[in-house]
C-alpha cells in the first residue's frame, strides 16, 4: 500500500444499507417532493369544496390526496426492505474494498465475490461526497455510490474524510454532521 493511503474494507449490513436507501430516495432523489406536492393540491382543493358546502367531494378529495401519498412513501419503505432480503444484509458481509491514495487515478475499488479486475476512478471525475452520521457515501457516478461506514478505515475514520477533503473539490463535498 502506497504511504498515505486509506485502505477500506466496507461491511454493509441492513442498518446502514437502510439509512443510505433513505438518503437516497427521500434527500438525494427528493422522493417526498411530488406526494407532499399532490398532497397540498387535493388539500387545498378539499378546503375549497368544504367552503362552498360540498363536504362529500371534500372528503373524497381529502381521502384521495393523503391516502395516496402515503401509499407511495409506504411503497419505497417496502421497497427498500425488500431488498435489504434479497441481498441478504440481514447477515453483515464484506462487499467491496477501496483503497485510497493522493494519485489522480487514487481510487480503487475491489468488488468481493467476484474476479474481475479492479475498478479505478479519478478524483477529478467524481460526482459527490456526502457525510452523513455514521457513514460516507462516495458518488463516483450520479447513480453510483460506494458506502464508506465509519469505523471501517484501517486508518480511521479521520484519515479517510482527510484525503477525501482534500483530493475532491469543496463544492462537491457536503458534511451534513457540520453544526
Amino acid at each position: 500500500m502506497d504511504d498515505g493511503a486509506v485502505k477500506v474494507n466496507v461491511i454493509i449490513d441492513d442498518k446502514v444499507f437502510y439509512k443510505f436507501s433513505i438518503f437516497e430516495s427521500f434527500y438525494r432523489k427528493r422522493g417526498y417532493l411530488s406526494p407532499l406536492i399532490f398532497a397540498l393540491i387535493l388539500s387545498v382543493s378539499a378546503i375549497i369544496c368544504f367552503i362552498l358546502d360540498g363536504a362529500l367531494l371534500g372528503i373524497v378529495l381529502l381521502i384521495i390526496g393523503l391516502g395516496l401519498p402515503a401509499f407511495r412513501i409506504q411503497k419505497i419503505f417496502s421497497a427498500i426492505k425488500t431488498q435489504i432480503r434479497v441481498l441478504d444484509l440481514v447477515n453483515p458481509k464484506t462487499v467491496y474494498s477501496l483503497c485510497l491514495t493522493e494519485a489522480p487515478d487514487g481510487i480503487e475499488v475491489t468488488n468481493h465475490g467476484d474476479g474481475d479486475d479492479p475498478l479505478r476512478y479519478e478524483w477529478s471525475n467524481i460526482h459527490m461526497v456526502y457525510r452523513v452520521d455514521g457513514c460516507i457515501y462516495l458518488y463516483v457516478l450520479t447513480d453510483k455510490a460506494y458506502l464508506l461506514p465509519d469505523g471501517q478505515a484501517v486508518e480511521g475514520s479521520d484519515a479517510l474524510w482527510q484525503i477525501l477533503t482534500k483530493m475532491i473539490p469543496h463544492d462537491k463535498i457536503h458534511d451534513r454532521l457540520k453544526k
